[in-house]
C-alpha cells in the first residue's frame, strides 16, 4: 500500500511510491514515471473551472434568504422603465452596490435630499455604484423628466405611477431609501430625508463597495 501521508505540496512523489511498491519490470517503472509527470503538469479533470465566474460568484445571494423590504433581507426585485423607456431590473445589477430611492416631484423632503444624491452619484458612479430613483408621481413622464433635468438627476429615474413597486417596499412615506449590497441584500434602510454624501453615508457605501 502507498503511504497515507503526502510529501511536499500535498501529493505523493515518485520516491514515496518506490519506497512502498515492489517494482517488477521496466514497464511498471515507466507507468509510475508517466503518472508522476501527468500529475505534476496537471491534466484537465472534473474539478472546478475557476475561469468560469458562475462557480462561486461574489454576487450570489445567501441561499434561502427571502425578499422583504427590511435590513438583512433580499431587496424585492422589480423591473421598471426609465424616462427614455428603457427597462431596469434590480436583480440584474448584482455585483454593484445599489441605492433605491422612492420619491416624488411634489415631495418637499425629497427635493431637499436630491442635491446630495446627485453629488453622491457623481463621486461613486465609476466605482460599481448605482442609484435607481423610483418616482411614484401620477403625472406625465415628460413632467417628471423636466423636473429631473432641473435638478440635474443624471442617474436612472424610474417611473412607478401605479405605486405597486413602492408598495412592495412598504413605502408608506417618502423619501424611503434602501442601500442594497452586491448580493442584493438590503443593508441600510432610511425613511425620511438625509444628506447622502455626508461622512456616515459615504463610509457605509464605501464599505459595501469594498466587500
Amino acid at each position: 500500500m502507498p503511504p497515507a501521508h503526502a510529501s511536499g505540496q500535498g501529493h505523493l512523489t515518485v520516491d514515496d511510491w518506490r519506497e512502498h511498491l515492489p517494482l517488477k519490470g521496466s514497464h511498471l517503472w515507466f507507468c509510475l514515471v508517466l503518472t508522476f509527470v501527468l500529475l505534476t503538469i496537471g491534466v484537465p479533470g472534473c474539478g472546478e473551472d475557476e475561469s468560469n465566474p458562475g462557480n462561486h460568484p461574489d454576487d450570489t445571494p445567501p441561499v434561502g434568504l427571502k425578499e422583504s423590504p427590511q435590513e438583512g433581507f433580499l431587496a424585492p426585485d422589480f423591473t421598471l422603465p426609465d424616462l427614455a423607456g428603457k427597462s431596469h431590473t434590480l436583480s440584474k445589477l448584482r455585483g454593484q452596490v445599489v441605492l433605491v430611492n422612492i420619491w416624488a416631484t411634489w415631495c418637499g423632503p425629497c427635493k431637499r435630499e436630491i442635491p446630495s444624491l446627485v453629488r453622491l452619484y457623481q463621486s461613486r458612479k465609476d466605482k460599481g455604484f448605482e442609484i435607481l430613483a423610483m418616482s411614484v408621481d401620477r403625472i406625465s413622464s415628460s413632467r417628471v423628466a423636466s423636473f429631473a433635468s432641473n435638478y440635474r438627476m443624471s442617474f436612472p429615474v424610474l417611473l412607478n405611477p401605479r405605486g405597486d413597486v413602492a408598495h412592495k417596499y412598504w413605502a408608506r412615506s417618502i423619501p424611503s431609501t434602501f442601500l442594497v449590497d452586491k448580493k442584493g441584500v438590503i443593508r441600510w434602510k432610511v425613511v425620511g430625508t438625509r444628506e447622502w454624501d455626508d461622512a456616515q453615508a459615504l463610509a457605509r457605501i464605501d464599505q459595501l463597495l469594498a466587500e
